[in-house]
């Protein structure tokens, strides 16, 4: 017994490691996201745009619930030539970086340094970058094509201090010396620093009011980006529907939520809750909307035969986090995962949000 379930963790592992290193040929087929320069941004003229750089990073990590992200690309007038053979990305979440003194977490638990975590992304470039100094495109693994940056960049505390430009700036500069493109989700912090109405207009991201979208990164391989924050008390205008179901939502599952988010101990009486934990401003849900058209996506994506790399900031299985930081609505995202159309698709789920390393 003890020799089968050790093969069937190492068997397990194999998987994990043959899809963070998947082997395709690349085709452009997505939207093209946006990417940092020295200089600034330069947004695509048309955000349906085909992938036309170095582009998607397949990887797994433990508290990234299983997943993978492509990089904001490059501009340039003339697509680079693509890759061939095998590909791999390179993957970060939660570095929620600010010019401040350490802190702690809500429930003054976990101890956060936010000054020390621009040093942390800093030291992830450099190793980034000696992968792609000292390897070729026929190396195995290949360098990154992509760096999936799965949200919460910088940390809310910018907001406060009123230094959330300068910030980002920081941050986006560090992404922007890889040779690569970086895909950037929506996390709660982002949503502490902009509205929605902001991020609409940001050049780091596809859409930004309702930033999911799919794309191909490389031949017969489908990168779905959800929005965990669909459903969400914040970064929506007061009378936004989406603002108004999540009011809705949280009244239902935790009253010690107040409608703006602000007052009162959430997680009192909440100790043997279970998985209703998940009911606090700092999670959202993916609505309705958005998990009719994931299926859509899915759907089309096994009808082709094509594997699927799912990310999300929010996690979408309970037992890859503490059981506390799931999307609201995260039963119903696994639902369209096992479901009969996507019909095993699915090769892995990314996700950030929880900071202590698991994967299911």
């Amino acid at each position: 017994f003890r020799r089968a379930s050790s093969l069937r963790l190492y068997h397990r592992r194999q998987l994990i490691r043959r899809t963070a290193l998947a082997a395709a040929a690349v085709t452009r087929k997505g939207p093209l996201p946006r990417r940092p320069t020295a200089s600034g941004f330069s947004r695509p003229a048309d955000v349906r745009r085909r992938l036309v750089d170095r582009a998607m990073r397949p990887q797994l990590c433990s508290h990234l619930s299983l997943a993978m992200a492509p990089l904001s690309l490059r501009r340039t007038s003339t697509p680079a030539p693509p890759p061939t053979g095998r590909f791999s990305f390179a993957i970060i979440a939660d570095v929620q970086w600010a010019d401040a003194p350490d802190g702690q977490n809500y429930a003054k638990t976990v101890r956060r340094c936010y000054r020390g975590a621009l040093s942390t992304l800093r030291v992830a470039v450099d190793w980034w970058l000696r992968l792609s100094s000292d390897r070729g495109l026929d190396s195995e693994p290949p360098p990154p094509l992509f760096v999936a940056q799965l949200g919460d960049l910088i940390d809310g505390m910018n907001k406060r201090t009123g230094r959330t430009d300068v910030a980002l700036k920081l941050a986006l500069d560090e992404l922007g010396r890889m040779p690569c493109s970086s895909v950037n989700l929506v996390g709660n912090h982002e949503l502490y620093n902009f509205n929605r109405g902001q991020l609409a207009e940001v050049p780091w991201l596809c859409h930004g009011d309702r930033e999911y979208y799919s794309f191909s990164p490389a031949g017969g391989w489908r990168v779905v980006v959800l929005d965990s924050y669909q459903i969400s008390l914040i970064g929506h205008g007061e009378d936004d529907p989406r603002r108004l179901e999540a009011v809705e939502i949280l009244a239902r599952e935790n009253p010690n939520v107040s409608p703006d988010g602000s007052d009162g101990d959430w997680f009192e009486g909440m100790e043997d809750a279970g998985y209703r934990r998940r009911f606090v401003p700092y999670n959202g849900g993916f609505g309705g909307e958005q998990l009719d058209w994931f299926r859509s996506e899915l759907k089309a994506a096994s009808e082709v035969g094509e594997r699927v790399l799912v990310m999300s900031h929010c996690i979408i299985h309970p037992e890859a986090c503490d059981g506390s930081t799931m999307a609201w609505d995260y039963e119903e995202a696994l639902g369209v995962i096992c479901s009969e159309e996507a019909a095993g698709c699915v090769a892995a789920v990314l996700c950030g949000h929880s900071h202590k390393g698991k994967y299911h």
